[in-house]
């Protein structure tokens, strides 16, 4: 309703200042603030999420690398001392110590901690202070033999988010395990913000409201592979200060709105006239063979765009109807080549063959004429048959060239000639009229071609052709309970799909002015309506005068 051009001029003129100025009056803070909450929630969750992966690789890349160990040789343990710089140890099913870097004692003030990662089955444990560093012990257990790395976390803690912001690691009681600040260790924040959501395996961000009345961004995520949280914090007021310093540029805004406002009337009128030359220009271009010209959009307003739509949409219609032209006339021509290779074939299979034994056996029945007379007599016979059976054999090339039935007796006759050879059902409805010769023959050759398709497609077990005349056309219904195919909803994508016998049967009758409609589903068979107007009849029987 308001794409139209005298709308969108209005629109341009009036509307960009009152938008401008109504933006402006908004721009302060306050108007933010909810769209600010929401980015900066985003932010500390992603921030939580991107710590988390590390976190979660680091832990992953030392599981993999304790898996490629040998426990049974620890002089190759040396190779991953980077990756473990806590040490590494094997132990039996007791817990005792069997091979340790760098050495057992360190091992034996772990010795509590192994022993309970190895009884509950735990892969990581939760970090320990070591050196003032947070250590996790990782366990690869078997049948016969334990493997355990010991490795320092990555630092997190200092996420980079504003002066205070901090990340810490919780554990499935909700009690911090991992702090920059080693003495808030042990905290148990199990009513803090975030923490039950992220003890449910849930990531997100939220807003927690502190003992101090000052209030926190909160974003939380868990940690792949064990039963912590990850939580990063950030004051809110540290988040919304910088905002502030934008308020200095409203003067600014202010100022350069009328200036907008100008620029947004001038290119707004010329949105209008150059789009039109361009879609004038890709007009021209059409109209000398350029099918394409008109896909790239031209800009402007909504008109302007259906506009375009329209004249790429009929170039497209057009361009296709050449290309299946194009194709037909290809298909026909080899359809015709084929045809031609086909009789030859069958004339020098069958009815040359046939004519070389026809003389073969007069050439017999000559020399078996003065020995033999009853000899002789019988060849005769076998000559006639063979006579017979090569006259059969052309009369079926004439008639696949040329049906003689048609010239002859007309399309009825010759219609029940070619269902009796499919074979087929046939039946006449309403008063039988003759047509000119043209409209016989395409009648005739549309159920043809309808009939050789379904013998070599259909697989149908029943088929019937029904020929209705009126006053105003003539019909012919060709219907099987075959197979079926997708037919296409409009005839100008026969050539598309392949079908180049139904396009030559639409051709041949709309020389007429008649149309063809295919109607079939897979599996429920196929049916073809031809029909073709009666313009020109010649009676039945048409009286003579003497």
């Amino acid at each position: 309703m308001f794409r139209d051009l005298r709308t969108q001029l209005l629109l341009w003129t009036i509307l960009p200042l009152a938008i401008i100025l109504v933006g402006v009056a908004y721009l302060g803070v306050n108007s933010h603030q909810n769209s600010m909450r929401d980015l900066v929630k985003e932010r500390d969750s992603a921030m939580a999420r991107e710590i988390a992966a590390r976190l979660s690789e680091a832990l992953t890349n030392r599981a993999a690398v304790l898996q490629s160990l040998d426990p049974t040789r620890p002089e190759s343990w040396n190779v991953q001392r980077t990756m473990f710089d806590g040490g590494i140890a094997s132990f039996d099913n007791t817990g005792t110590v069997l091979n340790a870097m760098p050495s057992s004692q360190v091992w034996q003030t772990r010795h509590v901690i192994v022993q309970d990662l190895i009884a509950q089955r735990i892969t990581f444990s939760t970090p320990v202070s070591e050196n003032g560093a947070a250590r996790v012990l990782v366990v690869r257990q078997s049948d016969d033999e334990i493997l355990v790395g010991a490795f320092t976390l990555p630092p997190f803690g200092n996420v980079g988010i504003g002066a205070r912001g901090v990340a810490y690691l919780v554990d499935a009681r909700g009690k911090i395990i991992a702090h920059p600040e080693p003495s808030r260790i042990g905290d148990d924040m199990s009513q803090h913000e975030g923490i039950a959501e992220v003890i449910r395996g849930e990531s997100g961000a939220t807003f927690h409201h502190a003992g101090d009345g000052s209030e926190l961004v909160v974003g939380y995520t868990p940690i792949a592979l064990t039963s912590w949280g990850l939580m990063v914090e950030e004051p809110w007021a540290d988040a919304i200060d910088p905002m502030f310093q934008y308020s200095v540029l409203l003067p600014l805004v202010l100022a350069l709105a009328a200036i907008v406002a100008l620029g947004v009337i001038y290119f707004g009128v010329r949105n209008v006239h150059q789009p039109l030359q361009r879609l004038a220009q890709a007009a021209n271009r059409i109209a000398y063979g350029d099918y394409h010209a008109a896909e790239t959009q031209v800009g402007g307003i909504h008109e302007i765009e259906e506009l375009r739509e329209t004249l790429d949409s009929m170039a497209r219609q057009v361009s296709a109807a050449q290309n299946a032209m194009q194709n037909y006339i290809t298909a026909m021509t080899r359809g015709q080549e084929d045809e031609r290779m086909r009789l030859a074939r069958e004339l020098h299979d069958d009815t040359i063959q046939s004519l070389i034994a026809l003389q073969q056996r007069i050439e017999m029945v000559e020399k078996a004429l003065a020995r033999d007379p009853r000899l002789a007599l019988a060849k005769l016979d076998e000559l006639k048959q063979l006579l017979t059976d090569t006259l059969t054999s052309v009369r079926r090339f004439v008639r696949d060239l040329r049906p003689t039935y048609l010239n002859e007796l007309g399309l009825i006759p010759a219609l029940e000639m070619l269902t009796r050879e499919a074979p087929a059902g046939f039946e006449v409805v309403g008063e039988e009229k003759r047509l000119d010769a043209e409209r016989e023959l395409a009648l005739y050759r549309i159920v043809q071609e309808s009939l050789r398709n379904i013998i070599k497609h259909a697989h149908a077990k029943s088929v019937s052709v029904t020929l209705s005349f009126d006053e105003h056309e003539v019909t012919a219904t060709i219907q099987d309970d075959g197979i079926g195919f997708a037919a296409p909803e409009v005839p100008t994508a026969y050539a598309r799909a392949g079908h180049f016998g139904l396009m030559g049967m639409q051709e041949r009758a709309q020389l007429f002015g008649g149309n063809v409609y295919v109607k079939s589903e897979r599996g429920k068979g196929t049916k073809v309506v031809a029909y073709v107007p009666v313009s020109a009849t010649i009676a039945l029987h048409p009286e003579t005068s003497v």
